[in-house]
């Protein structure tokens, strides 16, 4: 019995160089975070609030703790793997204590995101 050959789609280009930095950050900060980022060409940005308390902070029980925890995610070339885990490292401050976490995967594959071209014609003809 032989294993079917999976079938790839041929528009479809995957990319297999690509890192997934994530982090949480416990006060919050991605709103300027992110900015920062995009200033740096980098748009595969996201993020949502999350509830949770720092490690080793004391907390009522079935209370959740501050709405102010972010959990974000950046998508990165290897290339620029290592220098934006730095800049993150140190814009949010992490080396301090219960600021944060950030941690680096290495993703599989992803795909390209390519945006087509404008054809201009097609508005000219709109407008006469």
């Amino acid at each position: 019995m032989s294993i079917p050959e999976v079938k790839t789609d041929p528009r479809l280009d995957y990319l297999d160089y690509t890192w997934l930095i994530s982090g949480i950050l416990y006060e919050g900060g991605t709103d300027n975070l992110i900015p920062e980022l995009m200033n740096r060409g980098i748009n595969e940005v996201y993020f949502y609030n999350v509830a949770g308390t720092m490690i080793g902070q004391k907390t009522v029980a079935g209370v959740s703790g501050s709405f102010d925890v972010e959990q974000f995610h950046v998508v990165v070339t290897a290339d620029q793997a290592e220098n934006v885990f730095d800049f993150i490292y140190r814009f949010c401050h992490l080396s301090e204590p219960n600021k944060g976490m950030i941690y680096m995967n290495k993703l599989k594959q992803s795909t390209k995101h390519i945006i087509p071209e404008l054809d201009h014609t097609e508005f000219q003809e709109i407008t006469e």
